[in-house]
C-alpha cells in the first residue's frame, strides 16, 4: 500500500524549486485560513485544555488551518480518553482484567496515534520538521547560494 502523501513543508524528497512553489501555493490554498483554531463547544474541560495545548505547540509549524479543528478534536478526545482509562486502572489495579476497559483503550489509542500521523506529533515527525526547517534557514543565509540564485549579499 502507497504511502500517504506529506506537505511539502514535512517533505524530506528533493524537488525542485519550481516544484516546491507550486506545491506550497496548492497547499497553502487548500489549507485555508488559520484564523478560527478555536475548541469545538462539545468538548469537555479537560479536551478543550488539551486542543488548545496542541494548537499552541504546534503554531509554530504553520501547518495548521481552520479545517483541521475536526482533526484536533478527535485527537483530544482519544488523549482525554486514554488518560481517563489510566486513572480508572490507577484506582483500581484489578480493571486490567476488563476486557471492555482494555478493549476501549486499545480504540482511544489507535485513535491517537492515527492522529498523531496526520498532525505529524511523533518524536519522528518532529525531528523531520525541524531538519527540514534547519535546512531551509542554511539555504536562506548561505551567500554563495544567495549570489548563485541571482540575489544580493
Amino acid at each position: 500500500m502507497a504511502r500517504p502523501s506529506k506537505s511539502v513543508k514535512t517533505m524530506s524528497k528533493n524537488l525542485t524549486k519550481e516544484e516546491i512553489a507550486i506545491r506550497t501555493q496548492t497547499e497553502e490554498k487548500l489549507k485555508g485560513a488559520a484564523d478560527e483554531i478555536l475548541p469545538p463547544t462539545h468538548l469537555n474541560a479537560r479536551q478543550k485544555k488539551i486542543f488548545n495545548f496542541i494548537v499552541k505547540e504546534l503554531q509554530a509549524s504553520g501547518i495548521l488551518g481552520n479545517i483541521d479543528i475536526y482533526i484536533l478534536s478527535t485527537c483530544a478526545v482519544a488523549i482525554d480518553r486514554v488518560q481517563q482509562i489510566e486513572r480508572i486502572i490507577n484506582r483500581d489495579i484489578e480493571r486490567l482484567l476488563d476486557r471492555n476497559l482494555l478493549s476501549a483503550k486499545d480504540k482511544y489509542s489507535k485513535e491517537f496515534f492515527r492522529c498523531c500521523n496526520e498532525l505529524s506529533l511523533s518524536p519522528q515527525s518532529r525531528a523531520k520538521l525541524g531538519n527540514i526547517n534547519f535546512q531551509v534557514r542554511v539555504e536562506e543565509d548561505d551567500p554563495l547560494l544567495k549570489v548563485l540564485s541571482g540575489g544580493k549579499k
